[in-house]
């Protein structure tokens, strides 16, 4: 199903019936990567899945992809569903959007779940590291980004148990254009300090850090 927010055309699908669950994947993924989790869940919420802007089949739009314009995609598919709160959870990218929707619309949310997705902004080591990717990106496509994401997001105990998932992976990530992934790059670069924001989160909250995630430690 599709529905518009700004300037572009978004993507998302629902699965089950319930309470109101949204789960926002990470980058460069899709609502694929929350299938199974959404499929373990159908017997009592109703999720709902986005392709975040630039994923998917959902359009980038126009300059970065920001965590404001991540949020705001968010409050509009509430809208256009006809939900007033819900549960959210998000996994990277996906919880840096969350910060966001609770800074803008807290009335819209009943619980907070962040996985992997560090409420700090980018150090400048991580800043200059984005723009070298991008470099490489303009010039040679995503081929080497994405071996870079699935070595530092997919720890050896993932491989081990769940091997066939690294394929399925690959192939959400290689569909993301290369033009969608600079875009999330800029975004992600400029994104604010959400450390604040965490600390005034008043609804019930739950965080994961994957202890084999290169990107986003416990610590």
């Amino acid at each position: 199903m599709n529905y518009t927010s700004n300037d572009a055309q978004l993507f998302y699908t629902t699965v089950g019936r319930g309470p109101d669950l949204v789960l926002l994947h990470p980058t460069p993924c899709d609502h694929r990567f929350w299938l199974r989790v959404a499929e373990s869940l159908s017997g009592r919420y109703r999720v709902i899945l986005p392709d975040l802007r630039g994923h998917g089949r959902s359009e980038a739009g126009n300059g970065p992809i920001s965590v404001q314009k991540l949020g705001a995609d968010v409050v509009k598919l509430l809208d256009v569903l006809g939900i007033q709160r819900a549960l959210f959870g998000g996994c990277s990218i996906g919880g840096y959007a969350l910060y966001e929707l609770w800074r803008e619309a807290p009335a819209r949310i009943s619980a907070l779940a962040f996985c992997c997705s560090r409420p700090q902004a980018d150090a400048e080591t991580n800043r200059t590291k984005r723009e070298e990717w991008i470099a490489k990106i303009r010039q040679r496509g995503t081929g080497d980004f994405v071996d870079a994401m699935l070595d530092s997001l997919i720890g050896p105990t993932a491989r081990q148990r769940s091997p066939e998932r690294i394929g399925e992976i690959r192939e959400m990530m290689q569909a993301v254009k290369p033009e969608a992934v600079i875009a999330v790059q800029q975004g992600l670069a400029m994104r604010p300090d959400s450390v604040e924001t965490a600390r005034g989160i008043r609804v019930p909250c739950f965080v994961l850090a994957g202890g084999e995630d290169g990107a986003s430690t416990p610590a």
